[in-house]
């Protein structure tokens, strides 16, 4: 019985590594008259690309970005998004060189902009400022409680909620459509007004990373929103990005990377 137990908790590692190194992508096709809907496909239009939670670290180095990059690249999307925690720790970064990681985010071609916000591992060992220059070096446009405008799509990025300090009180800018970005789905009950924005889009929670059926972990600031499409309103829908990358154990169950590509 301990032989087959070994055996069985082996396979099970063995799974969970190769589900971490997988890839996923998902289109949605996205119509606003004048409520959102979100299907399943493409559509000649504006295509956006979401990542999220990428997570450099000892177990996730740069080098396995390249197929982040390849596919992003394929697909050829006119604006990236990237929802937060580039980095695991900085306290394992600061004694190392980060230029690969830089390196890596400046590959991703996007011919209407890169955009990004921190998320709360960002922040670890006081790493903010490192992480936020490793984006722009990368080509990427920090939105720390900001907003812009690409042509008629308003961008507003919001600061993470568990280390940041987040102004929940900004206002997008007049457009056809507007996107926000958050790192944490639930900072989403913090918002006085919904309906500012026609899409939100978040990450931080890996899916529960580990997701057992039964037992699904949710961890702080996913604990309400954990994955996938949720209609807050007529007008405001929630995505959550489970990531790229992993936190704790590097390991995945049931719950694998995705890059999500949304066709406006």
């Amino acid at each position: 019985m301990f032989l087959f137990l070994s055996v069985l908790a082996m396979l099970f590692l063995i799974y969970c590594r190769y589900v971490t190194y997988q890839l996923t992508e998902k289109h949605f096709s996205l119509t606003k008259d004048p409520q959102l809907k979100i299907i399943a496909g493409q559509k000649k239009g504006l295509t956006i690309a979401q990542i999220s939670d990428s997570h450099f670290s000892a177990f996730y180095s740069p080098k396995r970005f390249d197929q982040i990059i390849q596919r992003l690249n394929r697909t050829q999307p006119d604006i990236v998004l990237f929802t937060g925690d580039l980095i695991e720790n900085y306290r394992y970064w600061k004694i190392r060189d980060t230029t690969a990681i830089s390196q890596q985010l400046a590959k991703i071609t996007a011919p209407k902009g890169k955009f990004a916000i921190l998320g709360n591992h960002d922040y670890r060992s006081d790493g903010q400022a490192a992480v936020s220059q490793l984006l722009t070096d990368g080509g990427f446009v920090l939105l720390n409680n900001e907003t812009t405008l690409i042509d008629q799509l308003s961008l507003t990025g919001i600061d993470d909620s568990q280390e940041g300090q987040p102004d929940y009180t900004i206002q997008p800018e007049p457009a056809n459509f507007s996107i926000l970005l958050l790192h944490e789905p639930d900072q989403v009950d913090a918002l006085p007004d919904l309906d500012r924005f026609d899409l939100i889009l978040a990450g931080h929670s890996h899916g529960g990373q580990i997701r057992f059926p039964l037992f699904p972990y949710k961890n702080f600031g996913s604990k309400r929103y954990d994955q996938g499409i949720y209609f807050l309103s007529p007008q405001t829908s929630l995505v959550v990005n489970t990531g790229l990358g992993t936190t704790g154990p590097p390991l995945r169950f049931r719950v694998t990377p995705e890059i999500l590509y949304f066709h406006l």
